[in-house]
């Protein structure tokens, strides 16, 4: 079937890709033991009710192999996650224990995400789109499925007069970086978090009318 947009029944299969395909990262917060889905679907259900037709998955023989978010604007994703009431509901799940995280994880993330609005702010300000999150399930890389669900999340965003995408990625990931630069993307500087530093890259979909 290839790319097509998220389905509440895709949720389960999605975090399940993110868990295998961000081992380090999932340590980094849980340590050596087996994380509960839980927390990882809820966010990813947030974000497909959020952003509705710009979280895409790649289907094939009726498995999903990979996912990618594109929000047009990452305020709008914070907004909804406050106003509409999300951060409360996962606040009274993580106190019930059905994250299983420790205080001090959850500190480092609530860090993190304040980081990531420090270096973001100008984003956040003028509402350029970011590809927040993508992913492959490990079984199904190195087919270039990652590229087409950029690629189709690209011409998601252009479709919708977006101008400007942000996405940060590991420097040491190279593969991903290598790819990113086929589609447009070019380093513009650096960021950071408690698991250490991100490359941050920007594509420009839409030309400039001044510079015609």
């Amino acid at each position: 079937m290839g790319v097509r947009k998220v389905l509440r029944s895709d949720l389960d299969d999605v975090a399940g890709i993110f868990i295998r395909a961000f081992p380090e990262s999932v340590r980094h917060y849980y340590g050596a033991r087996v994380p509960p889905i839980d927390g990882f679907r809820d966010i990813f259900a947030f974000l497909s009710q959020a952003e509705r037709g710009n979280f895409l998955v790649y289907e094939e023989s009726g498995a999903v192999l990979g996912y990618v978010v594109v929000p047009k604007t990452m305020g709008r994703v914070w907004a909804k996650a406050v106003l509409g009431g999300h951060v409360f509901v996962w606040a009274l799940k993580w106190m019930a224990g059905r994250y299983g995280i420790s205080p001090t994880r959850i500190a480092m993330i609530l860090g993190n995400k304040l980081l990531f609005a420090a270096y973001s702010g100008e984003q956040l300000l003028h509402g350029h789109a970011q590809v927040l999150s993508v992913a492959v399930d490990p079984s199904a890389q190195g087919r270039g499925i990652g590229k087409q669900l950029v690629q189709a999340g690209l011409e998601l965003l252009r479709r919708q007069g977006v101008r400007t995408v942000k996405l940060e990625v590991r420097p040491d990931n190279e593969p991903a970086k290598h790819v990113y630069s086929s589609l447009g993307f070019r380093e513009v500087g650096e960021s950071r978090d408690s698991q250490g530093e991100w490359t941050v890259m920007i594509a420009h979909l839409q030309q400039d009318p001044q510079s015609s």
